[in-house]
């Protein structure tokens, strides 16, 4: 093989060390040649196949863009009726690629300077560029093109919204597959596009916020942006941008950054609007103080706002809050009142979101939380709460489920009050002692040493009667566990004796 012809007085140039920064491997043939061009001191040739590297990737990456942006397809079908027109295509392509977001404004300045000088060396009897010049060309276009991934842009991002407000089946509507989506798609968009694809999607999903006809678009836009935010980071706003945002979309953003990996990262200001909205939607959408809940929870929340939910929480009656969804935690000292209340249109619903709340949200309170509960629930039952004379006849057929510390409550409620007293509340005797039944032996033991040391330990809270305390005991006698029960309210009954001889 012939050594290309090299033009008089012209060096070789060595374009290899850029080779390295080549991103695809389907732009290296262009380049390589170039690279031997150069190195044989054909620097016309080399110039010129700088250029057609550039202009091929340009090409090559609106192909790979149209698999999911139609409108990078439109411009690939552009280019080929041109090219099947057997016209020229190359400033086409250098353009649309600026159009399209490929190119930044600086760089279609510098790669245009190369096309222009590649029209002008193409011809052999025009000026052959410099060493300079074919080393300076070949940076450009590793610059700005050959070492830059294929990202898309306003045209795919428009067509990717189009698709996730418009097609319902666009996605399964799952959680997980939007995340996955939103994974796998994020990698793909420019970096400058984040900011205004988010801005645009709010934009509208804050018109869809009280659609339940457009429910689904509106839970898909809130695990899209949550996924995108989390994989871009929350920077891609300023503090001051994110309290401008929460404003405008509010209804979106409060479910969007209702997340503590989120929410610590927008700004005091921005979380302090958040959180006001959240009050005041709550008012008519009870459930969004949850995200508050979760929020605090996570510990998220500053000490203030921890205040005002607490002091919306304070605020709700029992109705309302179950139909916040909130968790016995987060209600517990609102619920303690509403059964003290002695009023059963108030203790009812509160007993309803404790047994619809169940066993485990129960366990997540403190021991002593939940023997006051107990104790509380028992209270309840003794009056006119139909609720709480349910959820005994529940615990007597499946006393385990339920922490042991209200059953505990409830066991010490029979007998004692909070304050050491004796006194007896036996309307729902049988279904207490059933449920002590059902525990586990261990529980069991534990349970009645507890409450037969409060009886020892207690002082009459008002006048026992000797008829009454012998009830009690008769209750007892067919549970072979009560024995230590029995002795201890049979001690009771001694010192008592004296009192009733006398009356």
């Amino acid at each position: 093989m012939s050594e290309p012809i090299q033009e008089p007085n012209v060096q070789p140039v060595d374009l290899s060390n850029y080779s390295a920064a080549i991103l695809y491997s389907e732009d290296r043939p262009l380049f390589d040649d170039a690279v031997a061009a150069a190195k044989a001191g054909a620097l016309r040739a080399a110039y010129v196949m700088i250029w057609l590297a550039c202009a091929e990737s340009l090409k090559r990456r609106f192909r790979e863009a149209q698999k999911r942006d139609s409108a990078a397809g439109s411009i690939v079908g552009d280019i080929e009726t041109k090219e099947r027109e057997h016209r020229s295509v190359d400033k086409f392509v250098l353009d649309k690629a600026h159009e399209y977001g490929f190119l930044s404004d600086p760089g279609h300045t510098i790669l245009n300077h190369v096309y222009e000088m590649r029209c002008l060396y193409g011809h052999p009897y025009e000026e052959a560029p410099s060493q300079e010049q074919v080393s300076h060309a070949a940076a450009v276009v590793v610059e700005h093109v050959l070492s830059k991934p294929v990202k898309l842009r306003h045209g795919f991002g428009k067509q990717l919204l189009k698709s996730l407000l418009e097609n319902r089946n666009y996605l399964d509507d799952q959680q997980t597959a939007v995340t996955a989506f939103t994974k796998d798609i994020i990698p793909r968009l420019d970096e400058s596009i984040h900011g205004w694809l988010l801005d645009k999607y709010w934009e509208e999903l804050e018109e869809l916020a009280d659609d339940s006809s457009m429910a689904i678009f509106f839970r898909r836009g809130i695990w899209f942006c949550r996924t995108m935010l989390t994989e871009v980071g929350v920077d891609v706003f300023s503090h001051d941008e994110w309290h401008e945002r929460a404003g405008r979309f509010p209804k979106t953003l409060m479910r969007v950054c209702g997340i503590a990996d989120i929410f610590k990262e927008i700004g005091n200001r921005a979380q302090d609007a958040l959180v006001g909205s959240i009050l005041v939607e709550s008012s008519t959408h009870a459930s969004v103080l949850t995200y508050l809940e979760r929020l605090n929870n996570d510990g998220a929340l500053s000490v203030r706002q921890q205040e005002r939910f607490t002091e919306r929480i304070s605020e709700m009656d029992s109705s309302e809050l179950r139909s916040a969804a909130l968790s016995t935690k987060t209600c517990y000292e609102k619920l303690i009142a509403a059964m003290k209340s002695y009023d059963w249109y108030v203790q009812n619903p509160a007993i309803e979101l404790i047994v619809s709340n169940g066993p485990d949200q129960a366990a997540e309170l403190t021991e002593q939380q939940q023997i006051e509960l107990g104790r509380n629930i028992l209270q309840s039952a003794e009056g006119a709460s139909n609720m709480a004379a349910r959820f005994l006849v529940r615990l007597s057929d499946e006393g385990s489920r339920w922490p042991l510390g209200i059953v505990r409550g409830i066991a010490l409620e029979t007998f004692t009050n909070e304050k050491q007293e004796l006194r007896f509340k036996t309307k729902h005797l049988h279904r207490v002692l059933d449920a002590l039944d059902r525990l586990p032996n261990t529980e069991l033991e534990q349970v009645v040493a507890e409450v037969s040391e409060s009886i020892v330990k207690s002082e009459p809270q008002f006048w026992v009667s000797r008829e009454e305390l012998g009830d009690v005991i008769d209750s007892l006698k067919p549970f072979s566990w009560a024995s230590a029960l029995i002795s201890s309210l049979e001690t009771k009954a001694g010192e008592f004796t004296g009192e009733d001889e006398e009356t």
